[in-house]
């Protein structure tokens, strides 16, 4: 039972987490954790097909490593939020 419950809670993560890349309040990273701690205790299927993702397996696949994100990844991500924060202030003027 506890499972199949886990395997249902990393799809439904990995969903949410799909929906995070186009909404944005929604957030990705914590999804696609979620997932992959899911399903490394319910399906080592799930969990390779998971880790080995072109987009986003290398990143998972570190923070399993090294219990952090990239450096490169960091900087990616502030970068976006500053441009961001730029663009939007850039509209309300």
């Amino acid at each position: 039972m506890t499972r199949g419950l886990l395997i249902i809670l990393g799809w439904l993560a990995v969903v949410l987490a799909t929906l995070g890349v186009v909404l944005p309040l929604l957030p990705t990273t914590p999804f696609l954790l979620l997932a992959a701690w899911c399903f490394a205790r319910s399906s080592p299927r799930f969990h390779h097909w998971l880790l080995h993702r072109s987009w986003f397996g290398p990143y998972l696949r570190h923070w399993q490593q090294h219990r952090a994100l990239p450096p490169g990844a960091k900087w990616k991500a502030v970068l976006v939020i500053v441009l961001t924060f730029a663009c939007s202030l850039w509209l309300v003027k």
